[in-house]
Order: C-alpha cells, then sequence, then structure tokens
C-alpha cells in the first residue's frame, strides 16, 4: 500500500494509475495513421474556447494506435490533433482522444491534459490484410479507420504537431469556472524506435454522438495514412510534460 503522502491520485489508499506513471513502454505497438484536410473554418471553431492559434494549416492527423504490450498500463488510443500556435510556438493540439482503460484516461488528462474519454477500440485485420482501426461510444462506431496496404499508395504529408501542446483545465470546487487552466507540452518522439511503416489506401469515417462532435471535422478529405509498427517509450527525459504557461 502506498504512503499517503506518497500517493498523487485518488483514492490515496488505492490510486488508480501508478505513480510514478513514467517511465513505461508498449513494445511492438500497431499503429494506424492517416492524415485529412478539413477547412480553416471548422478548425478556428474548435479552437475559439481554447488558447491556441490555427496555425494556417487546415489538416489534422487521426490515429488509432495499440498500447496493450504496456505493463503499466495497457489500453488502446484514438486520436484527432491539429497543428496549432501558442505564442508562436508550433505544435499539435488534441481536440478529441479515447482509450478503453480507466487508468490511462485519468492519468493522461490529470497529469498533461490530453482530452481523454472513455470508448470501446480495437483494431481488426482483414483477410485481404486490410487494417481496421474503430472506435464506439454510446453504442456507436464513432472512428472506423480502415488502411490497406498497397505500396504504390503515397504517404501522408506531414503535420507539426510536435511537442503536443494541451489545456489541463480543473473546475472550480464551488461553481462555474475554474481552478486551474494551464497548457502542458509534452513530446515523447525523440524515443520512439519505428519498426516499419507501409502505405496504404484509406478509408475513414466519423459519427458524431452526445458530447463527441466528430461532425466538426466533416467534409474532409483523405491525403494519405499508413500502418506501422513501433516501439514506444515514455522515458524519464521525454516522457514527463512541463508547464507551458499557466494561464
Amino acid at each position: 500500500m502506498p504512503k499517503l503522502q506518497s500517493a498523487n491520485n485518488m483514492p490515496v489508499h488505492a490510486p488508480l494509475y501508478p505513480s510514478p506513471f513514467v517511465p513505461y513502454e508498449a513494445r511492438d505497438q500497431r499503429i494506424l495513421y492517416a492524415v485529412c484536410r478539413g477547412s480553416e473554418e471548422a478548425i478556428r471553431a474548435i479552437l475559439e474556447p481554447t488558447p491556441f492559434d490555427y496555425a494556417g494549416d487546415d489538416r489534422f492527423a487521426l490515429s488509432v494506435v495499440d498500447f496493450t504490450n504496456n505493463a503499466k498500463c495497457p489500453f488502446f488510443d484514438v486520436a484527432i490533433v491539429v497543428p496549432v500556435t501558442f505564442h508562436g510556438q508550433p505544435g499539435g493540439h488534441y481536440v478529441f482522444e479515447y482509450e478503453d482503460n480507466d487508468a490511462a484516461i485519468a492519468a493522461g488528462r490529470e497529469l498533461w491534459g490530453y482530452p481523454k474519454k472513455q470508448a470501446v477500440i480495437g483494431i481488426d485485420e482483414k483477410p485481404d490484410g486490410t487494417m481496421v482501426g474503430w472506435a464506439e461510444r454510446k453504442g456507436t462506431r464513432i472512428v472506423e479507420l480502415a488502411i490497406t496496404p498497397d505500396a504504390d499508395a503515397p504517404l501522408p504529408p506531414k503535420l507539426a504537431t510536435l511537442p503536443h501542446l494541451n489545456l489541463r483545465t480543473f473546475p472550480a470546487p464551488d461553481g462555474p469556472g475554474t481552478s486551474l487552466r494551464q497548457v502542458i507540452g509534452r513530446d515523447t518522439s525523440p524515443d520512439l524506435m519505428l519498426k516499419t511503416q507501409q502505405p496504404g489506401r484509406v478509408a475513414l469515417s466519423l459519427q458524431p454522438v452526445p458530447g463527441c462532435p466528430l461532425d466538426l471535422f466533416t467534409p474532409f478529405e483523405v491525403l494519405g495514412g499508413y500502418v506501422a509498427v513501433a516501439d514506444f517509450f515514455a522515458t524519464e527525459e521525454n516522457g514527463w510534460g512541463w508547464v507551458v504557461a499557466d494561464l
């Protein structure tokens, strides 16, 4: 049992996620990744209640990633990220993110401001080699990303989405408003070991449910995608985040 003074998340007698949360790793993680073109109007509207500025890029990235080879906290992750700037600093802002482990959801939200919500998530492989990553919430398949390997398909264009720039917000306990608002930066990419990357033909569908207006990104144009295998590491050096600004 952890000592009460060392527990950093609730309940202190049995914390939801392990502390320290870093380091952790997920070897041979499967990654489905696509880049799409949305619209400047939609992305500006999404960013309006945040401290982040439109980066002059109407594209967004969507990923489905398998972190289940993670002994500390196994989970699947689905995310939509848009390029932004904050006081001139470029980065990637997570607009929507879903996971299937409450410990991973709480850790990401509380430590680094990732906007995680619960979903049922999986990656399936069809007989023709097509990889299908999906997320279901409130009985609806809100995300389905299918990538069929094709050596002639273009790799997706690169987006300026690093470091991650998230808005960590804690509500006020005594009424409307917030008691904490911070911009948190995080970048684990220096330690990612990419093992394979295969481009493919991409099909993507997004469906809204109450509280998850994924149709904010529709209509969109798929620009490319790939399936990859990588070893992920959240190291002591790069696995933690940092406070960019107190708001």
